[in-house]
């Protein structure tokens, strides 16, 4: 299996693909997470601008003619207040479920870890559902640790 950046041709492939599986498995997790009815459009013209910006990655995992997984991440500099430095922040990462539990999802963070230590960033973060066990604990096995809780109240 490639794993390989995202070419901007393939941005279609990408949403249909990976991305609104992706976002429909985790409306199903969390109604948080449900997508408008125009989603496709409005991700069709935000990844395009992503696939062109120099500060994000998108990096595809390939079988055969297949997009089987992808991650997304962004490199984020900090407030000159903070001594911190820079970090990437993963945006997403998705397996398509054929390809599940063969390792996809470790390869996919290793990948954009690595672009992480290119950027010569200090860390990677992201943020995982409270309620998806199986990435929570993917991310604790690569030794990612809760710096924080982000907590909703709905109104």
């Amino acid at each position: 299996m490639e794993i390989r950046p995202l070419r901007h041709d393939e941005v279609g492939r990408l949403i249909d693909d990976l991305w609104l599986p992706f976002a429909e498995e985790m409306a199903e997790i969390d109604s948080y997470n449900e997508l408008a009815a125009d989603a496709r459009d409005h991700a069709f013209s935000y990844k395009r601008e992503r696939v062109q910006d120099d500060d994000v990655a998108t990096f595809v995992a390939v079988a055969g003619e297949e997009f089987a997984g992808y991650v997304e991440g962004e490199y984020r500099a900090p407030p000159p207040v903070f001594v911190r430095g820079p970090e990437v922040y993963v945006e997403g990462v998705y397996v398509r479920p054929e390809y599940r539990r063969e390792g996809l999802a470790g390869d996919l963070m290793d990948r954009i870890e690595d672009w992480a230590v290119e950027r010569r960033c200090r860390r990677v973060s992201l943020d995982v559902n409270g309620a998806n066990e199986t990435a929570r604990k993917l991310y604790e096995k690569r030794r990612y640790s809760v710096k924080r809780h982000r907590m909703v109240r709905e109104l």
